[in-house]
């Protein structure tokens, strides 16, 4: 009897709702309690519409999808909130999508409801390998502003774009480029112009990119928003491997162009360094102001244009002279100097002005101050530096006043001071001189000559190297520099052979001279030659060839490389062949493949270290992210030293004290603080 009484009582149960459903009922409806009279009657407006939608009759089908459309796009929302008729909407949206779907005529509605289905489905989750919903409803709608949906509808359709194009390019896979992409091309058309009239030009340069369409920008740039899509682009070129970021310039340079903004445009120009891009560039411009500045542009990159004959001839005599001076260099001096004056810095400074000893407790000297070789050698660097252009200093340019007579006053320069120096420490004085007489070739080449007869060769190799520093960057019709320097370059002392070498490489730099390659070319090749000649032969060639790819050049030094003995590869200026390598190929990025491929075939000893210089020089001011952490990785990896460490240990044996003994200089190991 207990058995059957309690049965009822269990069917009773299982026929009550369980408490998970009551639970549910409750929150449904403790929301539907927490909307307001107007959220409600909205919410019940619109389920209203949904039904309708589905009706078989055109006309109200189409009131109610026109009712929808409406109050989505008079909806408002706020950064923690989604609108409100897209939050009562979304529960339909497979309704929606049903609908559509059985739905044949009119082709009006069934573009209405597209629209508005391409709007529910922006939070859908993409599905692999399929069009992305709202982007697919999107295409099947009407041909209405897309914008009057909103921007956040604009930016996924955006995004949605550029992932339906990989989509499409990789499931043709190498008949990629027969891809059609109409459609899309389509949708991009309407979707550019509108990121651009609302200050949106980085996601419209992001789109174009996506999709391999960047060239259609500039059709749509103004000179309203030119300068921000341009600074973009100039951004985007760092981060794109080549040769995208190459294009990526160049539509900033036709952009530039289009809104007549040479100067802006040169700068581009002079970045990417293609000579005909210079050319059109300088060609466009018809203000004589503007055509000074890119002029003074040019001169400074090292690009001088030929302006009394071809593509940029210039007919007027008078601005064609102005032209060639300001491009050639001539008056840099005398503007430099101007600034100079302007800014109240002319007086020259001593090397004790920057050092400020007299700050230093416990550095004020006791008694008679005593001439070092080594201070004197680092007070003519700092001098150098400090008074670099201005002319003057107060050690080489001031005569010795009375005591030196008026043949001193004549040479223009203190030669004590260079006898106050030994051995390189000479060369390194009179070298100075140039860079006190920076670019002033008028004055500055008298006052150096007086070294390049002197009787002490160091003094002469200085002299040398000071007549190329005063002739760096500065063009010249009569060609001073190399009238004295080329027959030096093959004297015998190595000291003035390579003062000789390092002046024509320092004047001639960026310039591509002829001549100073058919000059060094046969140092480099002689295996008679020594090694530091050679080696800063290499480096002259490297600057005056600098960005170039020069092939003869690139031989010559690789000739080098693999025919010297191995012996000839431990000398410490070695490294300068490497370098004047590395510049041949400045910033010229995948050019240097074949190169590296060469140089991972050389000699143990050279070879790494040639293969870093290369990718460095190549890859200059790139921005390039995977070289940049490629090199951080070399940083970060630790060579072993295990062989060396035993090889160096194994010298001693033979003389028992070679380690010891080399060792005592150095000062005893700091102590190590405590934790």
């Amino acid at each position: 009897m207990a058995a059957e009484k309690a049965a009822p009582k269990e069917d009773g149960k299982k026929g009550e709702p369980s408490k998970d459903d009551a639970k549910g009922k409750k929150k449904e409806e403790k929301k539907e309690a927490e909307l307001s009279d107007e959220d409600l009657a909205l919410k019940e407006n619109l389920e209203l519409m949904v039904t309708r939608s589905s009706d078989s009759k055109a006309g109200v089908a189409k009131l109610a999808m026109e009712t929808m459309r409406s109050e989505i796009k008079s909806s408002t929302s706020s950064m923690t909130s989604v609108p409100k008729p897209l939050k009562f909407l979304r529960p339909h949206l497979q309704t929606l999508k049903d609908t559509f779907a059985k739905m044949k005529k009119p082709e009006e509605n069934k573009k209405l409801l597209a629209d508005i289905i391409s709007l529910l489905a922006m939070t859908d989750a993409p599905v692999e390998n399929v069009m992305p919903e709202s982007l697919k409803y999107r295409l099947l709608g009407s041909d209405e502003d897309i914008g009057t949906w909103g921007h956040e509808y604009v930016r996924n359709l955006a995004s949605e774009i550029g992932t339906e194009f990989h989509r499409r390019q990789e499931e043709a896979g190498t008949d990629s480029m027969q891809v059609d992409n109409e459609d899309l091309m389509g949708l991009i058309n309407v979707i550019v112009p509108f990121h651009m009239k609302h200050n949106a030009e980085p996601e419209a340069v992001d789109l174009l990119i996506e999709v391999e369409r960047l060239d259609i920008l500039a059709d749509h740039v103004t000179t309203a928003n030119h300068a921000r899509t341009c600074l973009y682009l100039f951004s985007c070129s760092s981060y794109l491997p080549e040769p995208e970021d190459a294009e990526v310039l160049k539509v900033a340079h036709a952009i530039f162009m289009k809104v007549e903004k040479y100067t802006e445009a040169m700068r581009v120009a002079c970045r990417l360094g293609v000579q005909e891009t210079m050319e059109q560039t300088f060609n466009a411009a018809d203000d004589k102001l503007v055509k000074r500045q890119m002029c003074y542009m040019l001169a400074r990159h090292g690009h001088p244009l030929k302006l009394d004959e071809g593509p940029c001839e210039v007919t007027d005599g008078d601005e064609l002279e102005e032209l060639q001076q300001i491009m050639s260099n001539s008056n840099l001096s005398a503007n430099y100097l101007t600034l100079a004056r302007d800014l109240d810095v002319m007086e020259a400074k001593l090397p004790e002005d920057i050092y400020k000893t007299h700050l230093i407790e416990g550095r004020a000297p006791a008694g008679a101050a005593v001439d070092s070789a080594r201070a004197n050698l680092a007070s003519t660097f700092v001098n150098a530096f400090v008074n670099a252009g201005f002319g003057q200093d107060k050690l080489l340019t001031t005569s010795e006043g009375a005591e030196g007579g008026e043949g001193d006053a004549g040479a223009g320069s203190n030669v004590s001071w260079i006898f106050k120096n030994k051995d390189h420490g000479k060369m390194s004085a009179a070298a100075s001189l140039g860079s006190i007489l920076l670019w002033d070739v008028d004055d500055g080449l008298p006052r150096v000559d007086n070294y390049l007869y002197s009787m002490e060769q160091q003094v002469v190799a200085g002299g040398l190297l000071a007549v190329g520093l005063i002739n760096v960057n500065v063009r010249n019709d009569c060609d001073p520099a190399y009238g004295l320097l080329y027959e030096s370059v093959n004297k015998e002392d190595s000291s003035v052979r390579i003062g000789a070498i390092m002046g024509l490489g320092l004047a001639y730099a960026g310039c591509q001279k002829e001549e100073v390659q058919e000059l060094l070319v046969p140092i480099i090749t002689d295996e008679s030659v020594p090694m530091d000649v050679v080696a800063f032969a290499a480096l002259s060639l490297g600057l005056v060839f600098v960005g170039t790819c020069h092939e003869e050049c690139v031989q010559a030094i690789v000739q080098a490389l693999m025919l010297r003995p191995e012996k000839d590869l431990e000398h410490p200026f070695t490294k300068f062949l490497c370098l004047g390598l590395g510049l041949l190929f400045l910033q010229r990025q995948a050019e240097v493949e074949a190169t590296l491929e060469v140089a991972k075939t050389l000699c143990p000893r050279v070879s790494e270290f040639l293969q870093v210089t290369l990718e460095v020089c190549a890859y200059a001011g790139s921005g390039n992210v995977l070289k940049v952490q490629a090199m951080l990785a070399r940083c970060g990896a630790h060579p072993d030293l295990d062989g060396d460490e035993t090889a160096e240990g194994e010298e001693p044996a033979a003389g028992e004290s070679g380690e010891v003994e080399s060792k005592e200089w150095l000062p005893p190991p700091p102590p190590i603080a405590a934790p």
